[in-house]
């Protein structure tokens, strides 16, 4: 039964990750940039994605999908044990780990926060007619596109390292 629970664990953390980056690089490289060029409609989807749970579901995703691989480190070392973390193996897994674990709170400290706030002003920017005030929330707001560019370029970085350590950890 052990076994199936580690094989079934295995192949959900799998699953998650790819879609965890799949999902990353769809919005990062695709989805912001059409939205971004599309001015205020763009404004308008990317409220709507908000709305239907974006930031929560990557926080879901990229939670989960630490969570899963911590198990799994902790399983393939024997509870985290050095003659095993010391091996080629150990340390491309746990290089790896540390990398998805650093998207996970890039994503979530940077990018989910920084989405919720361009939310929230892009909000308060559309009740207000033209004027000072509007144009200091519409800074604030490209200020924080940035900052979710450059964040969302990281996360995917940070996962493809992950990704490709732990595709050849058991062959290195």
């Amino acid at each position: 039964m052990s076994v199936l629970i580690f094989l079934g664990l295995r192949a959900l953390h799998v699953l998650l990750a790819a879609i965890w980056l799949g999902s990353t690089v769809f919005i990062s490289y695709l989805l912001m940039p059409a939205i971004e060029q599309s001015g205020p409609s763009g404004g308008q989807v990317m409220m709507k994605m908000n709305a239907r749970g974006l930031v929560p579901y990557f926080a879901i995703l990229g939670g989960t999908t630490v969570l899963t691989g911590l198990y799994l480190y902790w399983r393939f070392t024997g509870g985290f044990g050095a003659d095993v973390t010391s091996t080629r193996a150990g340390m491309a897994f746990g290089v790896g780990g540390v990398a998805g674990i650093i998207a996970a709170i890039i994503g979530g400290s940077v990018v989910g926060r920084s989405a919720n706030k361009l939310m929230a002003i892009m909000g308060q920017a559309a009740r207000l007619p033209d004027g000072p005030e509007k144009g200091a929330l519409l800074a604030q707001a490209a200020a924080l596109q940035q900052r979710l560019k450059s964040g969302g370029s990281a996360v995917v970085v940070l996962q493809t390292i992950a990704l490709l350590l732990m595709a050849v950890g058991h062959y290195i």
